[in-house]
């Protein structure tokens, strides 16, 4: 029972240093305990409010806000206003440096759980987004992973895309996707899922694909189609070129005959 004072009393004082650290908006400290594997602050009480400079004031219903507004010509280096830096040693866990939900129920507006603005007025290299990976250990490393689900089953219409790249009027863009750089990659894009159509170029293109140098490769037995329907296509099938027309084979291309004009 001493003991459960000892520490109740304990508590009730640490509550009540707080407390009067929260009144008098001085700085408050927590010292740091080796065996208490608890939540350690220091350094002054934040506000709702944080400023440093004074940028253009956004239109946002905001409950906490940061702002910095700078005039950086020294050495070059990062300016950040929230850095979160996080380790995790544990091997049975699932580390999330930031978590964040929305449950919506609204018709008229938009919802979104992050948004990224970037207004680029410089020449300088700018992202919306940026993600970097260094991969050390064997398993699954990803950029950006992307987890999707359609519960719904009403008659009225739905779209679910898990990655959507909208680009809006002005000058032409160069890419709405694009993968570089000098690293090597066994395939570019895997498309390994199961669906209708792989690859649907429902758009208006002066040219559908451009291979440039490249090939195009199909397995044996699969067809190149040249109408909607299907019907009409033309295969490699155990040493012949195929001309179909449905299962119908129309003609054909011996490619181990001898060399002569079509």
């Amino acid at each position: 029972m001493a003991g459960n004072r000892t520490d109740r009393r304990g508590f009730l004082t640490r509550f009540a240093l707080a407390v009067a650290g929260v009144l008098t908006g001085k700085k408050a400290f927590g010292k740091p305990n080796e065996s208490d594997a608890g939540l350690v602050t220091e350094g002054e009480i934040l506000r709702t409010s944080v400023f440093k400079g004074r940028p253009p004031l956004e239109p946002l219903d905001t409950m906490i806000r940061f702002e910095r507004s700078d005039n950086n010509t020294g050495r070059a280096m990062t300016h950040e206003i929230l850095s979160l830096m996080h380790e995790e040693k544990g091997n049975n866990s699932y580390p999330w440096t930031i978590y964040a939900h929305l449950t919506t129920h609204h018709v008229n507006g938009d919802a979104c759980v992050l948004c990224s603005r970037l207004t680029k007025k410089g020449v300088g290299w700018s992202t919306g987004l940026h993600s970097e990976v260094f991969n050390y250990a064997g398993g699954v490393a990803l950029g950006a992973n992307i987890e999707m689900t359609n519960e719904y089953s009403g008659s009225e219409a739905s779209q679910v895309i898990g990655l959507n790249i909208q680009i809006l009027a002005g000058q032409p863009c160069q890419y709405g996707l694009q993968v570089h750089g000098p690293g090597v990659v066994e395939k570019s894009i895997g498309l390994n899922g199961k669906g209708r159509v792989g690859l649907d170029l429902g758009g208006e293109f002066e040219i559908g694909i451009n291979a440039h140098s490249n090939s195009i490769r199909l397995d044996e037995g699969a067809a190149i189609e040249l109408e909607s329907s299907g019907r009409i296509k033309i295969r490699y099938l155990k040493g012949r070129i195929e001309f179909m027309n449905g299962d119908r084979c129309v003609g054909h291309i011996d490619v181990d005959g001898a060399d002569h004009e079509l």
